[in-house]
């Protein structure tokens, strides 16, 4: 239960929207009171047909003549480089720009920013108050930030019951993330009544748009058999759908399934793979068992140095394996030791590469 009602924090996290997040949202009639369709035709078959240069060189004059769909569009390209080169302070200058047309996309997509600190100091009083503006127009991601900023008390007042109605909004109208804000409030029973069932089929409604951490949270529950009936087979198609979509969480729970062969053939290959990922992505557990894969050459190559660097990270982050550091000590000469040393400091410096994602 302690994962579920941690899901409400970790959500609130969530990284600013990906290339086609940003346009993909509803508009609604507020916010294309400045939108030519015409006008935006090629420009939106461009972006479709993911030759971004040219939907930018397209957008950026409708932009500049005051088309607010397009300032969205052109801040979505620079917020992702795709199509012209990544800066965040121009994606925020044309968010702004559209935001204050009243463009609901803009409001939304200016107040992730805002709140996340994406070409500016996070601000979450003020990242709120642009939610408030695109979910008073009907905008589904607005509803869903929202409705988490009442749940977390983040950028103002906390109210479980405000929180509980905007995001019934933001589920009626289909939002992955509405889904999955609500069914952790009823997992954990914040502002409803707790109901294992109703989190699980909206983790599930969720899941199936690709949400991630929906993904990982319905996993868990499948693993464990609460609020459905238990069935490994499916958590472990749940964890591998989040953990593809950067679910660090999940990633260690499929490592986990692939070592003990639960709901997949056992892999220790695979099993370090995914160990690997969430290693990368900072997940003290996994961290640990890749010392110990590393240690035993169990579905990786026996290496004490790799053993001792990841080790070394789960230590840092609070776990013990004092009979693993023992095991190590005589294997790792003072020069490896050292290179060792070296590498912990350039990943806790923040340099660190994530993992690729295991082909299966």
């Amino acid at each position: 239960m302690k994962r579920l009602v941690a899901a409400l924090a970790l959500s609130a996290s969530i990284a600013a929207p990906g290339i086609a997040a940003f346009p993909a949202q509803a508009v609604t009639p507020a916010a294309a009171a400045n939108a030519d369709a015409g006008d935006l035709a090629p420009v939106e078959a461009a972006f479709q047909a993911k030759d971004y240069e040219k939907a930018f060189a397209l957008a950026k004059p409708l932009a500049e003549k005051g088309n607010a769909k397009a300032q969205v569009l052109v801040a979505t390209l620079y917020n992702n480089g795709v199509g012209t080169q990544r800066n965040t302070a121009e994606a925020v200058k044309w968010l702004r720009k559209a935001a204050n047309q009243g463009n609901a996309d803009g409001q939304y997509a200016l107040g992730l920013m805002t709140r996340d600190g994406i070409g500016m100091k996070p601000n979450a009083a003020a990242g709120r108050k642009l939610f408030e503006a695109a979910a008073a127009q009907g905008h589904p991601g607005g509803e869903s930030e929202l409705g988490l900023c009442y749940a977390t008390g983040s950028g103002g007042p906390q109210d479980d019951a405000r929180a509980v109605k905007w995001l019934r909004e933001a589920t009626k109208a289909g939002s992955a993330n509405g889904q999955f804000y609500l069914g952790a409030l009823y997992a954990a029973g914040k502002g409803v009544p707790q109901d294992l069932k109703q989190a699980a089929r909206l983790y599930e409604l969720a899941g199936n748009q690709g949400q991630p951490d929906a993904n990982y949270q319905l996993g868990l529950m499948l693993q464990a058999g609460k609020g459905v009936e238990k069935n490994d087979s499916v958590a472990a198609i749940r964890f591998k759908a989040a953990a593809r979509s950067g679910s660090a969480g999940a990633a260690a729970a499929l490592g986990y399934a692939y070592y003990a062969g639960t709901g997949v053939e056992k892999d220790p290959k695979l099993a370090a793979q995914w160990f690997s990922l969430a290693a990368s992505q900072g997940v003290p557990d996994a961290q640990h068992r890749l010392a110990q894969l590393f240690y035993a050459g169990e579905g990786v190559k026996k290496d004490p140095s790799a053993a001792l660097f990841w080790l070394t990270l789960a230590e840092k982050a609070g776990i013990e394996d004092k009979a693993l550091r023992d095991a190590l000590k005589p294997l790792v000469s003072p020069e490896e030791q050292a290179k060792v040393d070296a590498e912990v400091a350039r990943v806790t410096g923040g340099k660190a590469k994530p993992a690729k994602k295991p082909a299966h």
